[in-house]
């Protein structure tokens, strides 16, 4: 990607460290710096546990950049998300990137100087598409609004998946260019072995998109043990749950 000479090209990318948006952050990031991409990680959200740390030094020429400010969809995070902006816009004007890469939806909006694309990984409203019964409640109508603001603004828009980009096509108005990318792992991070009789669910156990409830109903027809790991409560206290 950059030419002998040249100077390597910059992006600033945001992430949080909850879940999955953390190792897609991380996985790439070392793609890009092995072409020669600088990334710097503007994280919100708790701050990267130790563990989280080592694994960001790893990736050669990652710059990892902590906010600590509240997430979109937690309980009344505007103020939060307002500082986090002038926050980004600040790292903007120092970094200076070519590219600016929100795995977030809401700062999209921002008066960016560098193009801007969003990556939806999930969303409230179109969670509750999945998992809910009747319309979702009008505690999250601003954040509709906001994340179709920021959407709207953004110069492109990426979902790892068909079903997740078609969800966003029927919530939200926008008309940017459009582009379905699926999540990857470098096979390098895992090494295969003998495997043992068991079943193991890993993941946030509280979400009811994760459907660990149909898992837990089956282990008692399943002869190998059945482990769930992961957390049992979220940040926010006013997530949207099915009964």
């Amino acid at each position: 990607m950059k030419k002998d000479g040249e100077k390597p090209l910059k992006v600033l990318m945001t992430a949080d460290t909850v879940g999955g948006v953390w190792a897609y952050s991380l996985e790439l990031a070392a793609a890009l710096s092995a072409r020669g991409v600088k990334v710097f990680l503007a994280t919100m959200g708790s701050a990267a546990t130790k563990e989280q740390a080592g694994e960001a030094q790893e990736v050669k020429g990652l710059e990892v950049l902590q906010g600590g400010f509240k997430l979109e969809w937690m309980e009344d995070p505007w103020d939060s998300v307002a500082e986090a902006g002038e926050w980004l816009l600040g790292l903007e004007r120092s970094i200076r990137p070519d590219v600016v890469h929100l795995n977030g939806y809401c700062h999209g909006a921002l008066r960016w100087s560098s193009p801007v694309i969003i990556v939806a990984h999930s969303c409230v409203l179109s969670w509750w598409e999945a998992v809910g019964e009747g319309p979702v409640g009008p505690e999250w109508t601003r954040y509709g609004m906001e994340v179709e603001n920021g959407l709207r603004r953004a110069q492109a828009v990426i979902a790892p998946s068909f079903a997740m980009m078609e969800s966003l096509k029927r919530t939200y108005a926008f008309s940017a260019p459009a582009f379905v990318i699926h999540n990857g792992r470098s096979n390098g991070s895992f090494r295969p072995g003998v495997k043992e009789d068991f079943i193991l669910t890993a993941g946030r156990l509280w979400d009811e998109a994760k459907n660990v409830r149909a898992l837990e109903r089956a282990a008692h027809s399943i002869s190998w043990p059945v482990y769930a790991a992961g957390a049992y409560e979220h940040d926010s206290g006013v997530f949207p749950t099915a009964p």
